[in-house]
Parts: C-alpha cells; structure tokens; sequence
C-alpha cells in the first residue's frame, strides 16, 4: 500500500456518516461558510450573495458531506454511503448527484472537483 492509499484510509477512517434528514438536521439551520455561501437546512438551499439555488435533498446531503469536509478528498464510498444512506443504489446515482451540484453551483465559487480514482473535493 503506498502512502497515497495510507493517507486516504486515515482521512476516510476519521469521517462519520449523518444519519438524519437534511429538513430535520439538529445543527443550526443556517450556516455560514467563508463568509462566501451560506446555506439553509431546512429549506435546503445554498445561498451566495443575493441568489438562491435550491437542491434536490441527494444533491444536498452530498453537498453538507462535502462542506463538513472541505478541501479534503472524499471517497466516492463515502459520499454514496452519506447520500443514500437508508437506499442501496448504484454508484451512477452519486454521478449523477454531482453533476447535478455542478451543473446548479457552475455560476459560484463552489467547485466539485473529481479525485481520479478515489472521489469528489469541494473547493469555496
């Protein structure tokens, strides 16, 4: 096993799982990030500057999973398992979540960036 593989075992080893709804998250309902996007729980949007971008709940709980661990590499197990984690679904489900996290955050400082072979990055 090569250090990379070390090193993503000991990141991914450190994350939870969320077990509860977005619409129904304990956490405060609206969170600040970088003072450059915000987003509401309840309602689950995101929201930069004066706009609105309201996501599917999958899109939103792949979204909180990355915000939770942003600018660190997070395993396509991970986020499959943190999306969907009362479904078994296919891994083009998570595809097409960030595609579509993508294709909603296109016009921000959001950006999703693919880790070849290992899973997804957030950059703000």
């Amino acid at each position: 096993m090569n250090i990379m593989n070390i090193e993503r075992q000991k990141i991914s080893q450190s994350m939870e799982l969320c077990q509860d709804y977005c619409s129904q998250c304990k956490k405060a309902n609206i969170v600040n990030y970088k003072n450059k996007i915000s987003i509401d729980r309840k309602q689950q949007l995101v929201i930069v500057g004066d706009k609105d971008i309201k996501l599917s709940n999958r899109a939103f709980r792949v979204l909180c999973a990355l915000l939770k661990y942003d600018n660190t590499p997070v395993s396509f197990t991970f986020l499959h398992d943190y999306g969907w984690p009362d479904n078994v679904v296919v891994r083009n489900n998570l595809i097409v979540t960030i595609s579509e996290l993508k294709s909603n955050l296109k016009d921000t400082d959001i950006k999703v960036h693919n880790v070849r072979g290992y899973g997804y990055l957030l950059s703000i």
